[in-house]
């Protein structure tokens, strides 16, 4: 994981102390709001005036719809000023953007330990069961699990 992750990551759970997704988003005073969006397209978020609404595919599953939101969250706290709309299932494919692995990254290890308790002595492949996610996620985790 980057320095840059890892401090955000650290600054977010010292900041929010978050015990379930629906608590951070909460706390963070953000928005979700569910969308009849295209198969592809987990979802997006709309910024006005420093007021930001995520919104998510209300079609897919919701340990997928879980990740989606905190992935918006991570670009929310992430890339400032950067227009990054959707979070689509090719962003799991061989090419993925920096700004897109880094949300990936930064959701999966806000996923993680928001689920720690639950998580220990899991392997990657038993974490990634228990969060309802694809084994391709496997390469934000790290090394270190």
């Amino acid at each position: 994981m980057s320095i840059y992750i890892e401090n955000q990551l650290e600054k977010i759970m010292k900041q929010y102390r978050p015990d379930s997704v629906p608590d951070l988003i909460e706390k963070s005073n953000y928005k979700v709001m569910q969308a009849n969006l295209d198969d592809d397209t987990g979802g997006c978020t709309v910024a006005n005036n420093r007021c930001h609404t995520i919104i998510i595919n209300a079609n897919w599953d919701p340990p997928q719809q879980q990740f989606v939101i905190l992935h918006e969250f991570s670009h929310i706290k992430l890339h400032r000023g950067i227009n990054t709309p959707f979070f689509r299932k090719l962003s799991l494919d061989r090419f993925i953007s920096q700004t897109e692995r880094e949300a990936n990254e930064l959701a999966i290890k806000l996923l993680i330990q928001i689920n720690e308790e639950a998580l220990i002595g899991m392997t990657k492949y038993q974490m990634l069961d228990y969060l309802g996610l694809p084994y391709k996620f496997e390469r934000f985790l790290g090394v270190e699990y």
